[in-house]
């Protein structure tokens, strides 16, 4: 079921609901991917009643001059009202994780319990050594030069066009999975999922450089779990880590076998970690 709401700021969302069980309110990645990014989200419409928001600037809602995570967050806090539910069991995945992070601090009560997939809070020297050592473990395959040189053309580079975002993502994704043989398909439809260029360019040239959310970890109260995938390249066991030393009650899953896709390349094992620790 595909709906639609309203933020305070005038800008409409949307968001697909599926499943059931206890609410799970998802938020994806990108910045700038939609719903679609989760697919069947390892089969855990089997257990939970999942939302999956569409952010600003994502296909199906509008676009905006601002993609700040503080805003983003504020669209959450805009669903949550919408849905007329005191908390919510949030999940963020990516730079949704980090969406995620924000609310969580800024909205404290209204989280019951929080899960940062794949995510970082923190770019620092020890998180980009491991992005280098990832990187140069992929050394050798076949795609690694043009995925290589497709990752220094994004952060360097303002697209021109979404088409232009959308075949420069393509040419990174074989980084992002632990194998690329076999997910070649999905990698290339996940790495699709861009309506607007904006969101990525304002992140990586405004909040990434100085990324650091360990003051609003800090205040997060919630019970929290962190699942970093063993080869994700980006947002890693490092990352992970990261995150829990700076939690009150968090703690963190490493599934093995998996970059940065978790629901992609090992669905089973996020479905369990998901389960357990939410109902």
């Amino acid at each position: 079921m595909i709906d639609i709401f309203t933020t305070p700021a005038g800008l409409t969302l949307s968001y697909e609901r599926r499943g059931r069980g206890p609410l799970l309110v998802c938020h994806p990645g990108g910045p700038g991917c939609s719903a679609a990014e989760f697919r069947d989200f390892a089969g855990l419409d089997d257990s939970f009643d999942l939302l999956f928001l569409s952010p600003r600037g994502s296909a199906g809602s509008d676009p905006a001059e601002d993609y700040s995570l503080a805003s983003y967050a504020a669209d959450v806090e805009a669903l949550r009202e919408h849905l007329g539910v005191e908390q919510l069991d949030l999940l963020g995945f990516s730079h949704g994780g980090m969406v995620a992070m924000t609310y969580a601090a800024a909205y404290g009560p209204r989280v019951r319990r929080l899960v940062l997939a794949g995510t970082l809070a923190l770019w620092d020297d020890e998180a980009q050594a491991a992005m280098e050592r990832g990187i140069e473990a992929r050394r050798g395959e076949p795609w690694f030069e043009e995925a290589q040189r497709a990752i220094a053309e994004e952060q360097a580079g303002d697209f021109s066009s979404v088409d232009d975002l959308i075949a420069n993502t393509q040419r990174q994704a074989p980084l992002y999975f632990h194998r690329w043989e076999g997910n070649e398909r999905v990698g290339r439809e996940l790495f699709s999922d861009f309506a607007h260029s904006e969101p990525l360019h304002q992140f990586n040239t405004v909040e990434f450089p100085t990324l650091d959310l360990r003051p609003e970890l800090r205040a997060i109260a919630a019970p929290t779990l962190v699942v970093s995938g063993e080869d994700d390249m980006i947002a890693g066991p490092v990352c992970g880590e990261a995150i829990v030393r700076e939690l009150s009650a968090g703690r963190l899953v490493t599934i093995a076998a998996t970059g940065h896709f978790l629901y992609v390349e090992q669905p089973d094992a996020l479905r369990t970690a998901l389960t357990e620790f939410l109902l």
